[in-house]
């Protein structure tokens, strides 16, 4: 799957959001070789500012994290009527969820 957009902007109402470094501007990220990094089959996203990724998950669900590939990273996002639908783009995503203070995975409004 090839994302359609070469650049994403995440970002929320809440400007005190617990999160808030990990949203922004993300766009393509390339390799030392200049070709597109990917992850289970998607292009990766990095973040323009700090050393963040924005890559799919086995389940289909887009993932910003530090470590591209890792199960678990700041923001998952994924489809409401089905969350592991697999997406091409981060931009398809209907819902963006965070774990909370215990640990629990909450969707974010806003």
């Amino acid at each position: 799957g090839n994302v359609c957009c070469p650049k994403i902007n995440l970002k929320t109402s809440n400007v005190k959001h617990k999160l808030r470094s990990v949203f922004g501007d993300y766009k393509l990220h390339l390799g030392v070789d200049c070709t597109v990094t990917t992850c289970h089959m998607c292009a990766v996203l990095k973040h323009s500012n700090l050393p963040l990724y924005l890559y799919r998950d086995r389940q289909g669900r887009w993932v910003a994290g530090p470590e591209i590939g890792a199960v678990r990273g700041s923001l998952r996002g994924g489809q409401s009527e089905d969350p592991g639908l697999g997406m091409d783009c981060p931009c398809q995503a209907t819902m963006w969820q965070c774990y909370d203070n215990n640990g629990k995975m909450i969707t974010l409004s806003g």
